[in-house]
């Protein structure tokens, strides 16, 4: 099985920012089981998740975050906490120590709604495989992004919204998840 770290390098940008620590299955498979829990609705799940997923439109992106994350937890447990891209690897890793095994395919889509929806950016010193996947921008635009701030620091959505190919109905749903 290729390690996540490995896929990481492959020019994926949905891979890219979990990669390195996403259910880091590394040296063989993990003796631990996943613990036992009280039931969970998977249907109040499924409708949470969404609920939550103001910046991600794919379905099937919220049906691999049920399957997966609420398997051992309930969703209320994340969904109220964004976080920076190496929190998520490290809550991810947890993951895969309790003994998560997401197909590639759920991967995809949990970075992506993860990204998409729970992920905290610093506009100024983000890489760009966390900036461009988080602000829905394409690499040029996400280049245009790194190239300004290495000229002079963004210091707002207004600043930010002001490069070519940034879309300010997207800064604006991540208002609470940028920082300058």
């Amino acid at each position: 099985m290729i390690s996540w770290r490995i896929m990481a390098r492959l020019p994926k940008c949905g891979r890219a920012i979990f990669s390195l620590g996403l259910f880091a299955l590394v040296g063989g498979p993990v003796a631990a089981q996943l613990p036992a829990r009280q039931f969970l609705d998977p249907v109040q799940e499924l409708a949470a998740i969404k609920a939550a997923s103001t910046l991600d439109d794919d379905p099937a992106d919220a049906e691999a975050v049920q399957q997966v994350c609420t398997a051992c937890h309930s969703s209320s447990q994340f969904l109220g906490t964004p976080r920076s891209s190496s929190r998520w690897e490290q809550v991810f890793g947890r993951m895969a120590q309790q003994g998560a095994r997401p197909s590639d395919e759920q991967v995809d889509r949990i970075v992506r709604y993860f990204q998409r929806n729970l992920m905290v950016v610093n506009v100024n010193t983000s890489p760009d495989e966390e900036l461009g996947p988080t602000l829905q921008t394409s690499p040029e635009t996400t280049a245009a992004i790194t190239l300004r701030r290495v000229q002079r620091k963004f210091t707002g959505i207004a600043d930010l919204a002001a490069v070519p190919g940034v879309n300010r109905s997207v800064l604006e749903g991540l208002k609470d998840r940028i920082q300058f």
